[in-house]
Formats: C-alpha cells, structure tokens, sequence
C-alpha cells in the first residue's frame, strides 16, 4: 500500500504550531543589563536610573523598573519578558541608550555631564549585547552621526554669511554653497540605512527602523512600511509590538493629513507663566508662528536671537510669535525664558505626549507659520535662514495658506 502525500502547502500548516512553539520556547524570559558611568553625580543631583520597554502604541515608552546609581557607579536591572523587545535606558534624565532584549548586555556610557553649559546634544552609546542588538547599535550610530553633521553644516553656513555680512568678504560663503560633495548628509544617511535594513530584514529587531514611516508625502514608503510590518508579523506571531506600530501609523498619518498646508490649525490650550490657560484662537487676523521647543534643546536656543529679530521686524506687519515648551521641569521652563527674554506669549504644555501627537513632531524646535484665518501655511523642522527667508515672503506678499509640500530644512534634536 503506498502511503499517503500531505501536499507541501498542508504540511506546512500542519507544522506551524510546533515551529512557533519551538521558536517562542528559544526567547530568554530573562536578562541582566549592567551599567556602569565615568562620571559621579554631584550631591543634589538626581541619581535614578530608568529603564522603560517600547510598546509603540503612543510616544511615551512605560516605565518598567528604576535604581539608584551606586557608589561605585554601576547599576543592574533583571529583566522578566515574555519575549524580546526594544528597551531604553534613562540616565538621570540626561543620557538616553536603546538596546534590544534577546540576550544579556553591558553598557557603559558618561553619566553626569560635567560640562559648564549643559545642552543635550545627542551622543553614541555602544551596548554590548546580541547579533540583533547590533542594529540598534548601528542605527544609532547613523542617526547621531548624521544629526552632528546637518549641525555642522547649518553652523558653516549660518557663519559663512555673517562673516559676509560684517566683512564683506565672501570667499568662505562662496565657497560653502558651490563646493563639490560626494553626497547630501541626508542622502548619505538614508544609504546606510537601507543597506543595514536589507540585512536585517527578516529580523523581529528590524521594526525598530520602521517607526517614521507616516508621512503622507510618501505614499510608497508608507505602503511599503506597513507591508514590512505585515511580512514581520507572519515571521513572528509573538512580535506584538509589530501590530501596534502600524496600528500608531496609521493613526499617525490619518493625524498628519489634518495638519497639511491649508487645513485648519488644531485647536490648543495651555497655562502661561501665571497659570492662566490661554489658546491660539485669539491671534486670528494675525500671521503666526508657533514654537514648540524646550529649555534642554541646543538647537532652540540657538534660535531664539534669530526669532527675535524676526519679530522685531515683522510684528508692524502682523506677525505674532507663539512658542509652547514641551519641558517636563517647570523651574527650568521658567529660567529658561528668563535668560532668553523673548518679547512674545509662553505656554507650558501640560501633556507632552499628547502636544506632539496632536501636531505631529518627534524633534524640535519644530514651527508651524499660520495664516491670517488660521490656516496652516507649512512647517519647519529646525529654524533656518531657508526658512525664514519663506517666512519673510510669505507675509510681505500678504499670501494666505494653499496646499504645499512640508519644508525640512534642519534636522531637529530627537526627543
């Protein structure tokens, strides 16, 4: 008697639940993340160390345990999962380190920062861990590598023209702007990622590249994403943060369509200096301009001064300038705008979350130009002499808003 052929298709159904089982069966329930920092803390200054798991149903990542830096500057967490995840580590609320949790690690970062001027400018933390941690590590590696360079660039640019403007010599601006590169920063760190994506493609770790992808400007990376997500999701059944991703951006980019150029302002409320909660309703009628930024961000205090002589000229035109501080350490939003003097309205957000969801930004100083009936004009991640001059023209022309493409003109310090 021949004996019965399962088609392949069949079998491999059949087989399915054992392979899962096997597979969920190999993940760690738990880890040890050991930590170490050169620098001691100060007395009076916080000594916590937080550790929280993405879950990517939202912008804020739950806290999951905390310790108290030891005397001899290390600290350890034991881990308990029911499967690999991507975890952040908080150093006293100033270093921020991402690892992804298949496997034991060791991380050993700077700790207090024991510079005189304190500006959280991103910095590279190697983390010690598994193959898969490895992308994280390299993802990293690129993104704060390109962050420093745009810096860079905007900084050679931004004194190139002053040195101009003060000397009259225009050699080193003529220069900046037709000297040969082999790439934009930007090209060049979207290269590497891809290439670092195609390697790791089929990992359940890869989703962690995937968390920017609902710009409706980009269609065909948005479709592409959510088809990685899916493709993800099949590999790894247990992945339950692959579903709530693209759950987040698909809500995410629903929110974003909200916020194209000639679509109304959201509407928001937020307490000032002295408590009292005040909206942007009453600048219609008004060009304006809102800020969001926060008293920690290098890049926005840079530029405040630009801001200011902005306002100085403009506002005889109608421009009014709101900024809205995402910080979380009241005292420092109110000693911040202390030492910077600006001339126009304050608000504190009272959720931060919930502030960057509704207008869509996950770097700052993002500002969003508002026409005269309330409408969105554009938005700019980053203040630059590109962005002003668009301000500028846009309010001498008296325009209104009409539907235009976004304007990234600097990248943003990352939250």
């Amino acid at each position: 008697m021949k004996k019965a052929m399962l088609k392949p298709a069949l079998l491999a159904l059949l087989m399915t639940p054992a392979a899962l089982m096997a597979q969920k069966a190999n993940l760690p329930k738990q880890i040890t993340v050991k930590g170490t920092v050169k620098f001691p803390t100060p007395e009076g200054q916080p000594k916590m160390i937080y550790l929280s798991r993405e879950t990517f149903e939202g912008s804020r990542s739950p806290i999951v345990d905390s310790v108290e830096l030891g005397k001899d500057l290390t600290y350890t967490f034991r881990v308990k999962q029911d499967h690999p995840g991507i975890y952040k580590i908080n150093v006293m609320n100033w270093e921020h380190i991402t690892f992804w949790s298949d496997a034991d690690v060791k991380i050993s970062s700077r700790g207090y920062d024991t510079a005189k001027m304190k500006i959280k400018i991103p910095h590279f933390t190697f983390v010690e861990g598994s193959h898969d941690n490895n992308f994280v590590n390299q993802m990293e590696l690129n993104n704060t590598l390109g962050y420093l360079r745009m810096v860079d660039d905007y900084n050679q640019q931004y004194y190139a023209k002053e040195h101009t403007t003060k000397t009259g010599d225009s050699t080193w601006a003529n220069y900046w702007v037709g000297r040969r590169r082999y790439n934009d920063p930007r090209d060049d760190q979207e290269q590497r990622d891809e290439l670092m994506k195609r390697i790791y493609k089929d990992r359940p770790v890869y989703m962690y590249a995937l968390r920017g992808a609902g710009s409706p400007h980009d269609t065909t990376q948005y479709a592409a994403t959510l088809r990685q997500l899916d493709h993800l999701m099949k590999l790894y059944p247990w992945l339950s943060e692959a579903k709530n991703l693209k759950n987040t951006i698909i809500k995410n980019r629903a929110q974003m369509m909200k916020l194209q150029p000639g679509q109304p302002a959201p509407s928001i409320s937020y307490p000032d200096h002295l408590g009292k909660v005040q909206g942007l309703e009453k600048y219609k009628g008004k060009y304006l301009l809102v800020d969001f930024w926060a008293s920690w961000c290098g890049p926005c205090r840079q530029a405040i001064p630009k801001v200011k002589e902005l306002y100085t000229d403009y506002k005889k035109h109608g421009l009014e300038v709101v900024s809205i501080s995402i910080d979380t350490d009241k005292n420092a939003w109110k000693k911040a705008m202390a030492d910077e003097n600006m001339p126009w309205e304050q608000l504190l957000s009272d959720n931060k979350d919930k502030t960057m969801e509704t207008y869509q930004f996950s770097g700052i100083p993002t500002l969003y130009l508002i026409d005269r009936e309330g409408k969105i004009v554009t938005k700019f991640t980053g203040y630059s002499p590109e962005a002003e001059t668009e301000i500028k023209s846009f309010i001498e022309k008296g325009l209104r808003a009409k539907p235009a493409g976004e304007n990234k003109v600097m990248k943003a310090m990352s939250m």
